[in-house]
């Protein structure tokens, strides 16, 4: 066929929008067919039918108007295509293999677009080409997405937005953060509060909510401000996202987890379980976020395995009181009745600490529920804990220490001086013994010997240049590190007896090594400067001295010794020593 033969060509045109909003959709497709209709007045095409239309993406095959249109080409209704751009058509190889074979094999004659036309000895390379750019687009769309809706996750903010009682913040895309709503949250809190009783139905909650507090849902353009569906309140005791937390799968490797939020939580983790049991058959499991603070932190007294952590939840029936584990279960084993319709069932959750036998099976320890562990903690803290006057007296010690550090440093650094002449002197006499006529038989000093103590004291000699070097800094930095553990003795305490699992880990890996689990006790290890602290305290309280301002002098004399005894340990521990919680 030659490409100026229009006569015997009918045209079928076809207008694609991805956005599934109906509003747009229509306005998208207008401004197509508008472009359209002014190609086929100009060149006079003949269209077979009016242009078919479609909202739906590209991305994938399988669009019904699509593959109709090209059916009814096949059967001869039209012989050749017109589209706003190469793209309306397809964006998959699936859809761009079968045009293409219908192109090549002449069963469309041409497809034309506003600004190109494509023949059948074009649908190798030219084509090829063109459907590459398209898919191509989609594949780099879809990657920059994903990109973006988990660098958003992982940043502690759910891609998909709030639920009830919180709000979108920002107006940035792919900027925005969640907040309380202030109209809504407190009032989601109160139902949780009523579910959490085990008093409340949902449907009562549901009731309540909807028709006496006039609760609604956050009205958009099209949807919302109505009241919440029964299924809705279901969804919002199902949510993890009012504790803290919300599920995602990573796009690279669809590992399925719960990631923490940045967002202010209404309920805490322990308040989230009661209503999963609450719910019973209704509740819907979530993938295990558990998090435990001293795992991978002791080891076994009796066969050094690592000790780890295992939590056992456990409900007794309202109806005949007997006591079973509830996950995986919705009814009660003995009297059947189902865990949702029980009036206030008492919830147990228990946290045990225990051996892993990994480096042997047979190891007779047995676990330790958390409470015990941490009281015997709690008495570790207690036997380091300093009060404020003593704090504050310490402190302005260590002040005065630094504030007169240049006649400290000038002592230092002429006692540094003076062991560096000393290692000088015994190097001069250390070569002139060795190659003295006495030492001709090796009486006094053998190759080796001489080797091995002029070895040691070129690294004295070294050692000496370091430190005389950088003497007011490691002052200052000795200082410092002693400011910070005195700080940890008196605050460690009030830290630790909080929820902050991040803080109970530091506290409880700062005071000593070595920690060991045996019979039930656990055994620490005091590094030097603790020890220091506690035996002075110890000493104190045997002979009931109050640690008040006016005995300051004791607890200068602590300091002083504690500051000079502790240089070795300070150069080992580095800045890791005793931070504040």
């Amino acid at each position: 066929m030659k490409k100026s033969d229009q006569t015997k060509t009918k045209y079928f045109a076809y207008c694609r929008k991805s956005s599934e909003d109906s509003q747009r959709q229509i306005a998208s497709i207008g401004d197509q067919k508008n472009s359209l209709g002014k190609l086929i007045e100009s060149e006079k095409l003949e269209l077979a039918r009016d242009p078919f239309t479609e909202e739906k993406s590209a991305k994938d095959p399988g669009r019904p108007v699509f593959n109709e249109m090209l059916d009814r080409i096949e059967k001869g209704e039209a012989n050749a295509l017109l589209c706003w751009d190469i793209d309306r058509l397809y964006r998959n190889p699936v859809d761009e293999g079968r045009l293409r074979w219908m192109l090549q094999k002449g069963v469309v004659r041409v497809i034309r677009t506003p600004y190109r036309q494509f023949y059948p000895e074009d649908a190798g390379l030219l084509m090829g080409v063109e459907g590459g750019r398209a898919t191509d687009y989609v594949i780099r769309l879809s990657k920059n997405v994903k990109r973006g809706l988990n660098g958003k996750a992982m940043r502690g903010w759910r891609p998909s937005g709030g639920p009830i009682g919180y709000l979108n913040v920002g107006t940035e895309k792919g900027s925005k953060t969640i907040a309380i709503d202030p109209e809504r949250f407190e009032l989601i809190r109160k139902m949780w509060d009523m579910f959490l009783t085990g008093s409340y139905s949902v449907s009562k909650i549901w009731k309540l909510a909807t028709s006496e507090w006039g609760l609604t849902t956050i009205p958009h353009k099209k949807i919302g401000g109505k009241a919440p569906s029964m299924s809705h309140m279901y969804k919002i005791f199902n949510d993890p996202f009012y504790y803290g937390y919300f599920p995602w799968t990573d796009p690279e490797t669809g590992e399925e987890r719960m990631q923490k939020g940045n967002h202010q939580p209404m309920i805490t983790e322990k308040e989230y379980r009661r209503a999963q049991v609450l719910l019973g058959k209704k509740g819907k499991p979530q993938p295990k976020v558990r998090e435990f603070a001293y795992t991978g932190m002791m080891h076994c007294g009796e066969c050094n395995s690592t000790i780890t952590a295992e939590e056992k939840n456990q409900i007794i029936c309202s109806e005949c009181k007997f006591k079973f584990a509830y996950e995986h279960k919705t009814a009660c084993p003995k009297c059947h009745t189902d865990i949702s319709e029980m009036k206030n069932p008492t919830v147990l959750n228990y946290i045990y600490y225990h051996c892993t036998k990994k480096k042997n099976r047979n190891c007779s320890q047995k676990a330790i529920r958390i409470e015990e562990l941490e009281k015997q903690f709690v008495e570790v803290l207690t036997d380091i804990t300093i009060d404020e006057g003593y704090l504050k007296i310490a402190l302005d010690y260590l002040r005065d220490k630094q504030q007169n550090s240049g006649n400290v440093e000038k002592t230092v650094r002429m006692s540094l001086q003076s062991s560096f002449n000393a290692c000088q002197t015994r190097l001069v006499n250390l070569n002139r013994e060795f190659t003295s006529p006495l030492n001709s038989n090796y009486e006094l000093y053998t190759p080796e010997d001489f080797r091995k103590q002029k070895t040691d004291i070129l690294a004295e000699r070294e050692r000496l240049e370091k430190e005389m070097g950088g003497t007011k800094e490691k002052l200052d930095r000795d200082l410092e590190t002693a400011e910070r553990i005195f700080n940890f003795c008196a605050f460690a305490l009030k830290h630790f007896n909080t929820d902050d699992l991040v803080k109970k880990r530091l506290i409880f890996g700062t005071i000593g090594s070595n920690l060991t689990l045996k019979d039930k006790k656990l055994f620490i290890d005091k590094l030097h400067p603790y020890l220091l602290i506690e035996n002075e305290l110890r000493a104190q309280k045997t002979l009931q001295v109050p640690l008040e301002p006016k005995k300051a002098h004791a607890i200068h004399g602590l300091s002083q010794g504690f500051v000079s005894s502790t240089k070795p340990l300070l150069r080992d521990q580095g800045s890791n020593l005793g931070h504040p919680p």
